[in-house]
């Protein structure tokens, strides 16, 4: 027992060197300014100032809001945004039937790739060969250029229901930082890759005021890998959350905030939620089958680091 504690600690130390290292190696290679970002939005402190020194013009929702092109018509702007406020947290912004029908089609008639990786392109009905071929195992399985090859996800990114929240909610004209849609594949992982599957508790750092809007295109049950989030915590944090920033245990998370604040989001294909990601959230390992999951993001400045756009000429097939 003592070994294993041992291990899982080591786990632990190696998973945040790994992190910190690498976060700092993309910022100063790709956008130093997010970098700076990073080192100050996780202080509440930090996000006010630089939200008032960066302040911006908004333009008011009811402006951009147009019934006519809007997937979410029942869906009251006020209603989200009040209570993202208080909660960071909005469930029941779902998609119709025949949107999920579509982007579902898509997945699986498009490319996907094991792990992230642009060299690890296989069809969701092939992952198996593709393993066995690769001598990977895939944690994941995401899509690139979605808005690009998906009219479907294009419209759902510009629709203006979303915008109306978004810019509402950020206090500024929102700006669409990027999609992710991907797999979770079921089965028994390890800490680490856990850790690189966004399966451990953790809060995202995307700007200093930012939103991420999230539909389930599969049927998502206790088996299938739901979503957690931590109800208030975007508002609230102890300080070794903010200066030690990492994946979080279970047990701490529920020592810190109670069982009462986690809630474990299970639903149809088409729930859809909206979240701040400044809560700390995780996705639970699927057991038993695969989750497939929509993710579009706003921001008050896009810094080119959320988007899923990769060249063709990088994407290889397995």
């Amino acid at each position: 027992m003592s070994i294993n504690l041992f291990n899982n600690y080591l786990n632990r130390i190696y998973s945040k060197f790994y992190d910190i290292c690498y976060e700092n190696y993309k910022g100063l290679t790709k956008n130093p300014k997010w970098l700076l970002m990073r080192k100050i939005a996780r202080f509440k402190t930090g996000r006010a100032m630089m939200i008032f020194f960066l302040k911006r013009s908004v333009k008011l929702y009811s402006s951009v809001f147009n019934e006519s092109n809007c997937y979410f018509p029942d869906v009251n702007v006020d209603d989200v945004v009040n209570t993202l406020k208080t909660e960071g947290l909005y469930l029941g912004i779902n998609l119709p039937q025949d949107i999920v029908k579509e982007i579902v089609e898509f997945a699986h008639s498009t490319v996907c790739y094991g792990n992230r990786k642009t060299n690890m392109g296989f069809f969701y009905d092939q992952k198996e060969q593709a393993q066995t071929k690769s001598g990977k195992h895939f944690l994941i399985g995401s899509y690139f250029n979605t808005s690009l090859l998906c009219p479907a996800i294009k419209k759902l990114q510009n629709d203006p229901k979303l915008l109306a929240i978004a810019t509402k909610y950020l206090d500024a004209q929102a700006v669409h930082q990027g999609n992710l849609m991907w797999w979770s594949f079921s089965g028994v992982i390890t800490y680490r890759q856990k850790s690189q599957a966004a399966q451990l508790f953790h809060y995202d750092i995307d700007d200093y005021r930012f939103l991420k809007f999230f539909f389930y295109l599969t049927h998502i049950d206790d088996q299938s890998g739901p979503h957690v989030c931590v109800r208030g915590s975007h508002n609230k944090k102890k300080l070794s959350h903010l200066w030690l920033r990492k994946r979080e245990t279970d047990q701490d998370i529920t020592d810190y905030y109670g069982s009462e604040s986690l809630v474990k989001i299970c639903g149809k294909a088409g729930f859809g939620f909206a979240e701040d990601p400044l809560c700390f959230h995780k996705g639970i390992t699927p057991t038993h089958k695969d989750r497939l999951i929509l993710q579009i993001e706003f921001a008050r400045t896009d810094y080119g680091m959320q988007h899923d756009f990769r060249a063709a000429s990088l994407l290889k097939y397995i």
